[in-house]
């Protein structure tokens, strides 16, 4: 599965990179195989500019653990190693890009809070939707252009759609509440995670989400 631009575009930081177990390849990717947390699997991560290629293998066999790459896959053992890759990516992302691990706090935090787990519904591995019980959404997960926020910057950052209340949707802040992109901007925002958004004001919108999704 390749988590296409899980990076921001500045230059990796080799010795972090070597600190945690990456190798260098002559083609300029950096290669780490590591056993998983998860008994019977291996994982192996190429870094690739910005973006990283992660497959993971069965221990026994030698083979690719498919049911990882299908986004609508389930169960125990996938979610077990989709938050595994998402714990080590975002702290790759911390330690050899200097990134805050802004959507690891946030799947995180829905976990222990309200005991939801993302799930992938499209084909790409860095859109997550966060569902209640009901299987209604309150919250994805998104890495897209900065652009499409009215940004000025040219690359890529990372936001999250939430359900919001009309005075938040009416008066953005547009340093971490935009109009939400993708979504209906009467009902939803797009937030930041790219940004020093403080944690309160994060948690705060993703409990008003979670409370506004009926």
């Amino acid at each position: 599965m390749l988590y296409r631009s899980c990076f921001p575009e500045v230059p990796a930081e080799e010795s972090g990179l070597r600190a945690l177990g990456f190798l260098p390849e002559e083609n300029g990717d950096w290669l780490l195989k590591k056993k998983a947390q998860t008994a019977g699997f291996s994982i192996t991560y190429r870094i690739q500019g910005h973006s990283c290629r992660v497959e993971v293998l069965d221990s026994e066999s030698g083979w690719e653990y498919d049911l990882f790459n299908v986004p609508s896959s389930g169960g125990g053992t996938v979610t077990a190693l989709r938050e595994e890759v998402d714990a080590f990516l975002a702290r790759v992302g911390s330690v050899c890009f200097g990134v805050q691990p802004h959507r690891a706090q946030v799947l995180q935090y829905c976990r222990e809070t309200y005991g939801t787990e993302a799930d992938y519904p499209f084909q790409d591995s860095n859109a997550q939707v966060l569902r209640k019980p009901s299987g209604k959404w309150y919250g994805l997960l998104m890495t897209i252009p900065a652009e499409k926020l009215g940004l000025s910057q040219k690359r890529e950052v990372e936001v999250i759609n939430l359900k919001a209340k009309p005075e938040r949707i009416a008066d953005p802040d547009f340093r971490f509440v935009f109009p939400a992109w993708h979504m209906n901007r009467k009902y939803w925002i797009s937030v930041l995670l790219d940004s020093a958004i403080p944690q309160e004001l994060l948690h705060t919108l993703l409990d008003e989400s979670y409370h506004l999704v009926k």
